[in-house]
């Protein structure tokens, strides 16, 4: 609770360094940092942007997807579970500020670093795992030899 007490902080006051310590009772929009953390144990992403906060529940990159074609990501902070090399190039494209996830992949640093987005992570991993836990996840093997964000966002805004 601790560590999503913090991340949520991070998200509602940009500046404030991730290993600070805040009361529990601050607020970020009309929510307290206690609500935000209950609320975000039953989401998968959660999007700060423009004083609003979004919550998406889908699984894999289509949160992200949903909020570029819903709302944009323009200037906006994230805390995402997992990020790996497809979400970075997703969030890239929409000209995300700041992000922040559990579990990063090794693939998806430097792209943050390219395009200058700010971000932090408890865990790197070599690369996100499929959902058998045998191999890549397919995302990812579709950005393999990406490198621009609007041609992995073409990738994957492809209606099927």
């Amino acid at each position: 609770m601790k560590k999503i007490l913090a991340l949520l902080l991070l998200v509602c006051f940009v500046a404030v360094p991730f290993s600070s310590a805040f009361a529990e009772d601050e607020k970020c929009g009309d929510f307290t940092i206690e609500e935000l953390a209950l609320k975000l144990e039953d989401h998968s992403l959660l999007v700060y942007q423009k004083g609003q906060i979004t919550f998406q529940d889908e699984h894999g990159i289509q949160p992200l997807l949903i909020q570029i074609k819903r709302k944009g990501l323009k200037n906006a902070i994230a805390v995402d579970k997992v990020i790996g090399k497809a979400a970075a190039l997703l969030m890239v494209y929409g000209k995300i500020k700041q992000v922040h996830t559990n579990i990063i992949a090794k693939d998806a640093i430097p792209v943050f670093e390219k395009y200058k987005v700010e971000y932090s992570y408890n865990e790197v991993v070599d690369y996100i795992q499929n959902n058998k836990k045998d191999g890549l996840c397919p995302m990812e093997q579709k950005v393999l030899n990406v490198n621009s964000p609007k041609k992995a966002y073409k990738i994957f805004a492809k209606k099927k």
